[in-house]
């Protein structure tokens, strides 16, 4: 699923026409079918919304990865507010009777980056009820779903944040990306053309790197963090790696798209 906001990224556009993601993504190996069926999903999932145009359709980016791509695209996280002394909390009980919404609760809290303090309770540095709430519509009649508020002190704190986010797990991971995206600069002076190859080795080269970047709560307090949390020098590399690979890659996408209208 993070292919396709890749491609939104590399482009540069909110909106792409089908026939052009569905041939980036047989760039990436899928084949049309799987490609079909994967915008098919992530519309489903109120990911993606589109606007018919001839016998296909334009897709453009909605909810979480819009908001995603945004931040991405023009290098904005919001600033670290103090530790206040507590977190919102969800709490949910669904039956399995509801597994359906239960499972959309779980999936749009995640891209929301509400992190689990434990089973049936999730934790955001911010109150994102209202995100919730227009991803997911009405709770099911025989579910319960409250919104409260989880006070700690800072040591606790510290120790609910590295385990609802995985903090020491992005923190190795985080380190792991910005030395590699390092290492690939200074191993190819000179950045591949435009081409499906090049497409393909630029989406292996950020790997997960970019979907990794977004883990973090972007409001988490500093004070909850690791020390010498690794995101801000991945983020440095990130941008590094783009400019010198990227220019080739987007032109090449952009040659596709324009084929495509």
């Amino acid at each position: 699923m993070a292919l396709v906001p890749f491609l939104f990224g590399v482009a540069g556009r909110e909106e792409l026409p089908g026939v052009a993601l569905v041939r980036l993504l047989g760039d990436l190996g899928l084949t049309p079918g799987a490609a079909r069926s994967l915008l098919a999903r992530m519309r489903r999932d109120g990911l993606l919304a589109a606007t018919p145009r001839g016998r296909g359709a334009d897709y453009r980016m909605a909810g979480p990865f819009l908001q995603a791509f945004r931040q991405i695209r023009d290098g904005a996280r919001p600033a670290q507010p103090p530790w206040d002394g507590g977190f919102h909390a969800l709490f949910y009980s669904v039956p399995e009777a509801h597994r359906a919404y239960r499972d959309r609760l779980r999936r749009a809290a995640t891209l929301a980056r509400y992190g689990l303090m434990q089973p049936g309770v999730l934790i955001s540095p911010v109150d994102a009820r209202d995100a919730l709430a227009a991803e997911l519509g009405a709770e099911p009649p025989a579910g319960t779903v409250l919104h409260g508020r989880v006070e700690l002190d800072l040591a606790d704190a510290v120790a609910v944040a590295r385990r609802a986010w995985e903090l020491p797990v992005l923190e190795r991971r985080y380190r792991d990306h910005a030395a590699r995206l390092t290492a690939a600069v200074r191993a190819a002076p000179d950045p591949p053309g435009p081409s499906p190859e090049g497409l393909a080795a630029y989406t292996a080269l950020f790997g997960g790197a970019l979907v990794d970047t977004l883990r973090t709560p972007p409001r988490l307090p500093a004070e909850l963090l690791p020390d010498g949390w690794p995101l801000p020098a991945l983020l440095e590399a990130v941008g590094a790696a783009a400019r010198h690979f990227g220019p080739p890659v987007a032109r090449y996408v952009g040659e596709v798209v324009a084929a495509s209208r």
